[in-house]
């Protein structure tokens, strides 16, 4: 399939920005583009995320942790986030308007206003409160414009297997990371895996991703992005981070 991009690619590199003086793939600019295009183009989705990421332990080192989240997706203005692992069972509601926090373990809710389309309130949460939104990147529209403008390197390592899924093999480095991006070759360019290593960090800690079980412009009615009040649910505040 590398053979169809070959003329767009030459194109892509007088359109996109780079650093000056990084060594960037073409290739590997068309393949992230066209996956930026499919995902930031859907009307609704859903699919499970796995994650595993390291914290460090100043007496024991890098430890690994991971979560599975169900991610529910309706543009512009509605989210829903089931997620389950080592932090505990929390959910994350967003119907438009506000934005509520969930955790069954403590049965336990937040809410906040928040901005009109998803994009919005994931930056506004997360740089105001910290919210983890796990691999929420890829739907940025501006994702690959951002990768360009802060990779050294940027290259096309060829094809790969992962869970029997054919997928294109990306990899790239920053000052502070690198990275490697799968996305599937079966002409749906859905993302599959991405692993960064953040080199800038003690211990090069590393966060792995892998989406599975996509499901494209599925009819999701807006009740289910509403969140009922738990019986003797105890309301509590977000504290900025």
């Amino acid at each position: 399939m590398l053979n169809k991009f070959i003329l767009i690619s030459c194109i892509m590199l007088v359109v996109y920005p780079c650093t000056i003086n990084a060594q960037i793939d073409s290739a590997a600019v068309v393949i992230l583009d066209s996956m930026s295009n499919v995902v930031t183009e859907l009307e609704s989705c859903s699919f499970m995320l796995k994650t595993e990421y390291d914290i460090y332990n100043t007496q024991l080192g890098l430890i690994k942790h991971s979560d599975n989240a169900k991610v529910y997706l309706k543009a512009p203005d509605k989210m829903l986030v089931n997620r389950r692992g080592d932090k505990g069972i929390k959910d994350f509601y967003y119907d438009g308007k506000n934005f509520i926090y969930y955790s069954a373990d403590n049965n336990q809710y937040a809410t906040l206003p928040a901005p009109p389309t998803i994009m919005e309130t994931i930056d506004s949460i997360s740089s105001y409160y910290g919210v983890e939104f796990p691999a929420a990147d890829i739907f940025y529209t501006d994702l690959v414009d951002t990768i360009l403008a802060k990779s050294d390197i940027l290259t096309y390592l060829g094809e790969t297997e992962i869970d029997d899924k054919i997928c294109f093999h990306i990899a790239g480095t920053t000052d502070e990371m690198s990275y490697q991006i799968f996305v599937a070759d079966d002409g749906s360019f859905l993302p599959v895996k991405m692993i960064i290593v953040y080199t800038g960090s003690t211990g090069n800690p590393q966060y792995e991703a892998i989406f599975k079980d996509w499901s494209l412009n599925p009819v999701l009615e807006d009740a289910m992005f509403d969140f009922v009040i738990p019986s003797g649910a105890e309301k509590i505040k977000f504290l900025k981070k």
